[in-house]
């Protein structure tokens, strides 16, 4: 295994050389407002949502982008956007079937309505004025780790980072983990080589999401890619 904080860290430099600020968590209900692009990406702002309808966007976002690409999931949450369902209320009033026809593109949807209440129903008993106890979220039914990073990081600003397959792909490939190890190991990783820096952690993880989609795909296509020592792209 080679050094992980010494690869973490220019890991981290070349990709932001390479790609620049991703805008992450993107907020479809806020497109094309002041400092949002069409798709309410905010490139140059790592700071989260500070209103109640922001933040919970975040979570809708987060349960719909579960196995499924975000180009899916933002369909749907464009959808459940223009029925009004904005806050944990809108949620609840709608029901069950009338969120799964809404979030249909999203994939299994019915099962994604269920999750989409089981989080409505916390965050109406939570409030989203403040971040939530990781382990009070991660109780929920429907909500595993990355799921609740995610929310917890982009919705709320908390210092914890997003591990997902993309992650455990890159970070295998560049022999920094076998690829097997639990979530915890892997976010531990990422916290001794940078420290709990929340902006810097929102956009390591967009950019190891665009790497993964450019360069460091299922097969890998290693011609131009940014990453240097990579023993992928390196043939060794």
């Amino acid at each position: 295994m080679r050094a992980a904080g010494r690869v973490l860290r220019s890991l981290y430099a070349e990709l932001f050389a390479a790609y620049g600020p991703q805008g992450w968590w993107p907020l479809p209900g806020r497109s094309g407002r002041r400092g949002f692009d069409e798709r309410g990406y905010h490139p140059g702002n790592v700071a989260p949502p500070r209103d109640r309808a922001g933040r919970f966007e975040v979570a809708l976002g987060a349960v719909l982008t579960q196995n499924t690409a975000w180009t899916n999931a933002e369909r749907a949450l464009r959808a459940l956007l223009a029925a009004g369902v904005r806050s944990p209320a809108d949620v609840a009033a709608r029901g069950t079937r009338a969120i799964a026809r809404l979030v249909r593109t999203s994939g299994s949807f019915r099962v994604k309505a269920r999750k989409l209440e089981y989080l409505a129903s916390f965050f109406d008993a939570q409030g989203l004025a403040r971040a939530p106890d990781r382990a009070a979220l991660l109780a929920v039914w429907g909500v595993g780790p990355e799921t609740a990073d995610s929310i917890l990081l982009y919705g709320f600003g908390e210092p914890v980072f997003v591990v997902d397959a993309y992650t455990r792909r890159l970070l295998a490939r560049l022999g920094v983990i076998a690829g097997t190890e639990p979530y915890g190991e892997v976010q531990e990783l990422f916290c001794r080589a940078i420290g709990r820096n929340s902006a810097v952690f929102n956009e390591y993880h967009a950019l190891i999401v665009r790497q993964a989609k450019e360069y460091c795909r299922a097969r890998p296509s290693c011609s131009g890619c940014p990453v240097s020592g990579c023993p992928s792209r390196d043939g060794a």
